[in-house]
């Protein structure tokens, strides 16, 4: 497995183009969508905040979220993403380590960028730490990342299937909770949960990208050898 070709953790895949390309697609869809502030997007939003939020507030719920929402906030994420990446590199998973780093901080610039594009203010009666823009969620842009390094990187090295299985479900319902937290709070409209999600993929297809294309001859850096790639 070291800076062997037929072993990386990424192979070549001709399909990540074409998922790129319907990603963003639906990504610049949904972008434009809440730029012009069509209606059926406020329908749409208004819909799901209801279901999310219920009929009246729940001291229990908002602290329950109030948590997901601390756990998952941009900064944790940088937290978890450096602990996952420390562990990666202590197992000679020295090139996925760097990669992990890599996906989270250009996914973060690429939220950001478009944050600021788009520029879509935040639903009314959101918490006053709320601040920025509000479209893609920062929360669940991160955690899907962070979960995706979890997905790709860590959880395939694990050998029981079982176990494999019980992490990736729990993994999905975590990005699920995160989500919700984020509308229930009045922090993010549901569409921004949803874009963020779509950013973050798009993203992702790009960093498995130039994973597959230069991990190899990241491998072969002084400072990187003897890494599994």
């Amino acid at each position: 497995m070291y800076g062997n070709d037929d072993y990386m953790l990424m192979q070549r895949d001709p399909n990540r183009v074409v998922k790129f390309i319907v990603s963003l697609c639906i990504t610049a869809i949904l972008s434009l969508s809440v730029a012009f502030n069509f209606d059926y997007l406020q329908f749409l939003d208004s819909v799901f905040t209801t279901a999310i939020q219920g009929a009246s507030p729940s001291e229990v719920m908002e602290k329950f979220y109030g948590t997901v929402s601390l756990l998952a906030s941009p900064k944790m994420d940088i937290l978890w993403i450096f602990v996952i990446a420390f562990f990666l590199w202590g197992f000679k998973y020295k090139v996925p380590a760097l990669w992990a780093l890599f996906t989270l901080a250009g996914g973060d610039i690429v939220g950001f960028l478009i944050k600021n594009l788009i520029k879509r203010h935040r639903p009314p009666l959101h918490l006053g730490t709320d601040s920025g823009y509000s479209f893609p969620s920062g929360h669940v842009l991160g955690i899907f990342l962070v979960i995706a390094v979890l997905w790709i990187v860590v959880v395939p090295i694990i050998e029981q299937v079982s176990i494999r299985v019980i992490l990736r479900v729990l993994m999905v319902v975590v990005l699920v909770v995160v989500m919700f937290s984020r509308i229930y709070l009045n922090a993010h409209y549901p569409t921004d949960t949803i874009g963020a999600c779509l950013v973050a993929y798009s993203w992702l297809l790009v960093s498995e990208m130039l994973y597959a294309n230069y991990a190899t001859q990241v491998a072969q850096l002084p400072f990187i050898r003897h890494t599994k790639v």
